[in-house]
């Protein structure tokens, strides 16, 4: 799995990627990734990101779920972009099902006597589900900025898509699947995020098996006749 954190503020823009291995795997093949990260413009600290994922995938699958935080450690508001991306091992034409979750919070510390805010990149969805690159969901396209001026938790929300299990189609079931995080956080402040995003493929038949079918088909409508 891969965790690339784009940040840009007023001291310019910083980015980082990360190839992070499973800390354990399950006799299932369930990875289970603990770790953090650290980004810096070469003298002082920008960011710092806690993650607590499980995930698992092969050619018809893939999912991952679990919670990250980010905490904005520079001296002014940053727009953060976050990924987690997950391979899968699909190697032929797919279409797709998905599910996807989130739930948000604000966190303030006495650091920053309690102020601190959330808030939306203009246009852009709060959390953004993919797989090989093309969109499969979105959450918290349209919310407002969550601000608190005491130190605590402030429950910005959850929302989901495609049920309990993946359900929400696709025309494609891709190489991997990532969550991407899209938010402005004040500085000294940190976003909490639970989530989760899975899917399943579906092999696309040859043109050759669609012909084939179609004519299955024609068959079968004259013998009902």
């Amino acid at each position: 799995m891969s965790l690339t954190v784009s940040a840009s503020g007023a001291s310019g823009s910083f980015g980082k990627n990360i190839q992070v291995s499973p800390t354990s795997t399950s006799a299932g093949g369930v990875g289970t990734y603990i770790g953090s990260a650290t980004g810096t413009n070469g003298s002082s600290s920008i960011w710092n990101c806690n993650y607590n994922f499980s995930a698992a995938s092969g050619m018809d699958f893939a999912t991952q779920s679990g919670s990250l935080s980010v905490t904005n450690t520079s001296g002014s508001d940053l727009s953060f972009a976050l990924s987690l991306t997950l391979p899968t091992f699909a190697t032929q034409p797919m279409t797709g099902l998905f599910n996807g979750s989130v739930s948000v919070g604000l966190i303030t510390s006495s650091s920053t006597g309690g102020v601190g805010s959330l808030s939306p990149v203009a246009g852009t969805p709060m959390w953004v589900a993919t797989t090989g690159g093309t969109q499969v969901g979105t959450l918290f396209s349209n919310w407002t900025t969550v601000a608190r001026t005491t130190p605590g938790v402030s429950f910005v929300g959850s929302q989901s898509f495609g049920g309990s299990q993946p359900s929400v189609p696709s025309g494609t079931f891709g190489s991997n699947i990532a969550i991407t995080f899209n938010f402005i956080l004040s500085s000294g402040a940190t976003a909490s995020f639970s989530t989760a995003l899975a899917g399943v493929g579906n092999p696309v038949p040859a043109p050759g098996a669609l012909a084939v079918l179609a004519v299955a088909g024609i068959g079968s409508r004259r013998r009902r006749r």
